[in-house]
């Protein structure tokens, strides 16, 4: 099974750039659609449970640490937690 990743950014341009150097450099890596703001990705995150995210810090609405922070306080106890980036 390949590690699945999200990608939380709310810049368009950024996050296809990332996208692109992540397929380049780690062709197994399966991208799950980006997130663009924080609602979003901790919904995402949440059901899809992927092994790596990638949070922008800066969003509007709230920060990629109160992601980081939603998704601690949220995530199942019997599922191991993703790597954050």
């Amino acid at each position: 099974m390949n590690p699945v990743a999200l990608i939380v950014e709310d810049e368009a341009l950024l996050a296809e750039e990332l996208r692109a150097e992540l397929a380049a450099l780690w062709p197994e890596l399966q991208l799950l659609p980006t997130a663009a703001d924080c609602l979003s990705a901790i919904t995402r995150a949440l059901a899809e449970r992927p092994q790596l995210c990638f949070l922008d810090i800066r969003m509007p609405g709230a920060s990629g640490l109160e992601v980081a922070a939603a998704l601690a306080e949220d995530w199942p106890a019997d599922q191991p937690f993703p790597l954050l980036v």
